[in-house]
């Protein structure tokens, strides 16, 4: 067997060895236990120094990874099973989280910085690339369609960590968010059940007694303080007077119609037909008296 095989025998043997060397090293250098086998990489870690932990996760993954000095902390973590270097990464990932760091990519670098630097930090802005189960830190762009934007970010800002950012843009009626993915992807289902499409549509009143133009004043009235407060959400019901067919059309979301519509029937009563009778009455009255005193 001449050298050059004897050399490529040995560089196969390194390769395959590499992991357990790697396991090896950080064993000596902290209570650090990453075993490799044929299935992937078993981790476990008791109070084990962060930094070190860093370095076996980047030795499994290949990831370059820049550390801030800030970064200290001592982890333990217990894996069941081996893991692929894509689980190996999630599972760091949550680590960071729990102890209150982030990851953010920069180019084909990892940054390791504390979770109070995430808002100035550039997130990932094309989430779809990112599992939505993922602990990395995302930008997302929500287009709200049928609610006023503004409404939501009180409601939702609890669920958004103090590191996080949840802001609205008026001029498209959005939401940007930026947060872990796992978060961002759980406040876009909140946000769909909330920004449904309101069930509009047109309910005809037919008065007995009242008169559509004077329902039509009165109900304007009293609901003209109301429509104009911001803090309603949905269509605001709309009346108009049909006179002649004395009705009222009653336009706007399923509930606030039948609010209207038993506010109208309310007011559609005798008396007020009597009241509307007795004024058509006077003015007929007045009207005669008049015409007598043209007349002499």
């Amino acid at each position: 067997m001449t050298l050059a095989t004897n050399i490529k025998l040995l560089a196969g043997c390194i390769r395959i060895l590499r992991p357990a060397l790697i396991a090896a090293t950080c064993l000596l250098a902290a209570p650090v236990a990453l075993e490799a086998q044929p299935s992937g990489t078993t981790l476990n870690f008791k109070d084990a120094d962060l930094n070190a932990v860093i370095e076996a996760v980047s030795a499994v993954t290949g990831k370059r990874i820049i550390v801030d000095p800030r970064v200290r902390a001592n982890v333990t973590v217990i894996s069941p099973g081996p893991m692929s270097p894509d689980a190996v990464w999630e599972a760091f990932l949550s680590i960071l989280q729990v102890y209150g760091f982030i990851a953010v990519p920069s180019g084909a670098t990892i940054k390791i910085l504390p979770d109070a630097n995430a808002r100035q930090m550039p997130g990932l802005d094309l989430p779809d690339k990112v599992s939505a189960t993922s602990d990395e830190i995302v930008t997302q762009v929500i287009a709200v369609r049928n609610v006023n934007a503004a409404q939501l970010v009180p409601v939702l800002r609890p669920l958004v960590p103090n590191y996080g950012h949840l802001v609205t843009v008026t001029g498209t009626n959005s939401l940007i968010i930026s947060d872990r993915a796992n978060n961002v992807s759980r406040i876009q289902r909140i946000i769909q059940r909330i920004d449904q499409a309101g069930d509009d549509d047109i309910d005809i009143v037919r008065l007995e007694n009242a008169s559509a133009a004077e329902i039509v004043r009165v109900v304007n009235s009293m609901t003209a303080g109301q429509q104009a407060q911001p803090e309603v959400v949905g269509s605001p019901a709309k009346v108009v007077g049909d006179d002649r067919t004395n009705s009222i059309l009653i336009s706007g979301e399923k509930t606030q119609r039948l609010r209207m519509k038993t506010l109208i029937t309310y007011l559609d009563t005798k008396k007020c037909g009597r009241a509307r009778e007795e004024n058509r009455r006077e003015k007929n009255q007045n009207g005669r008296k008049e015409g007598r005193q043209r007349g002499n």
